[in-house]
C-alpha cells in the first residue's frame, strides 16, 4: 500500500546546537549590563516539527524525546494546533523545568473533532482530518 503525502515544511530546533548556534545566541542572550526585565529563558526546549498532507488529513511529527505523555498538551485554536510541553527535573542538588510551546497554522478547513494524536518513541505525531469540500450545488429557478 502506497502512501502518497505532501511534505509542507520543515521547522528547525534552535537549541543552540545547529551550526548557527553561537552566533544565535550572542544575540538572543541578554547584554550583561542589562537588569533582567525580560524573561530570556534559554532553556526552553523547541522541537523540531515536520507537516505533511496527503489527500484526506495533515500529519504533523514533532520530535519530543524524554517526555511522558502526560507531560504533552495539544489543543487546537481555530485553524492553529498548539503543541505545549512541561518536565520536571530533580537532580541532586535543584529542581528545574524544561518545556516547550510551539504552534503550527493549518491552511485549510479541518475536521476538528475527528483529530488524534499519538506519542511514540520521542515523536508526537498528530493527525488532522481535512473538512469535506464544499460541493456546488444547484439552485432551482422559479418563475
Amino acid at each position: 500500500m502506497e502512501i502518497n503525502m505532501k511534505y509542507l515544511t520543515r521547522r528547525q530546533p534552535t537549541n543552540g546546537r545547529q551550526l548557527w548556534g553561537d552566533f544565535d545566541s550572542f544575540f538572543n542572550a541578554p547584554p550583561p549590563f542589562l537588569p533582567s526585565f525580560f524573561d530570556w529563558n534559554n532553556d526552553v526546549y523547541r522541537p523540531a516539527i515536520d507537516l505533511f498532507e496527503d489527500e484526506a488529513s495533515y500529519i504533523v511529527h514533532a520530535e519530543v524525546p524524554g517526555f511522558d505523555r502526560k507531560e504533552i498538551t495539544v489543543e487546537l485554536e481555530k485553524d492553529r494546533l498548539i503543541l505545549k510541553g512541561l518536565r520536571k527535573l530533580n537532580d541532586d542538588d535543584e529542581s528545574s523545568e524544561v518545556s516547550f510551546h510551539r504552534s503550527v497554522t493549518l491552511p485549510d478547513a479541518i475536521k476538528s473533532d475527528k483529530v488524534n494524536a499519538k506519542y511514540e518513541n520521542g515523536v508526537l505525531t498528530v493527525t488532522i482530518p481535512k473538512a469535506e469540500a464544499l460541493k456546488p450545488v444547484q439552485i432551482e429557478v422559479k418563475s
